[in-house]
């Protein structure tokens, strides 16, 4: 979606037409779905968030401005929900209940699923947690290095020096053998 038919349907939003939130979502549903997916780690969690995310863009577009980059301000409300999403959920289940179920795709098997996820979540361990959230962002978000700077308000060298370093020690950890 570009910002010119994003802008559009803002406006259709800001007049009560619910068809402006319908484009947003048949646009953005499946990359803010897997977003969250990237960050919660659980199916469930991060159908109810992608829910929850366009309630609240109902609510919040009318404040969106024009010409500010309309990916990069989706993002940034979506990382905030992630985080509160984990704080709360830190804050409520002990440790040892704390449950990962990923999605499963037609073509995967569910032992499939879980030993990729298992072995995706033991490389991005691997890297800081600055270098995994720009991974996230840049592939589950689908994100630019410039969005990427924007949301983090990084200069945009660093994103990208950081992103290439990262995908650099992923490939190594492949190599190697075990991510683990």
């Amino acid at each position: 979606m570009t910002d010119a038919e994003f802008e559009a349907a803002v406006e259709q939003i800001r007049s009560g037409d619910k068809q402006g939130l319908r484009a947003v979502y048949d646009a953005y549903g499946d990359r803010m779905y897997r977003f969250f997916l990237s960050r919660v780690h659980h199916h469930q969690d991060a159908q109810d968030l992608t829910s929850e995310y366009f309630l609240k863009l109902w609510e919040c577009l009318p404040g969106y401005r024009k010409g500010t980059g309309h990916r990069s301000w989706l993002t940034v409300i979506a990382r905030n929900m992630a985080t509160d999403h984990l704080r709360r959920a830190s804050r409520e289940m002990p440790d040892d209940e704390i449950e990962s179920s990923p999605a499963l795709t037609q073509s995967e098997s569910a032992e499939d699923t879980v030993i990729s996820e298992m072995s995706m979540t033991a490389l991005l361990e691997r890297l800081t947690l600055d270098e995994q959230e720009i991974v996230r962002l840049h592939i589950a978000a689908q994100l630019t290095f410039r969005e990427i700077a924007a949301v983090l308000g990084r200069p945009l060298g660093t994103v990208a020096w950081k992103y290439r370093n990262a995908i650099g020690k992923l490939q190594k950890a492949v190599k190697e053998g075990s991510p683990v």
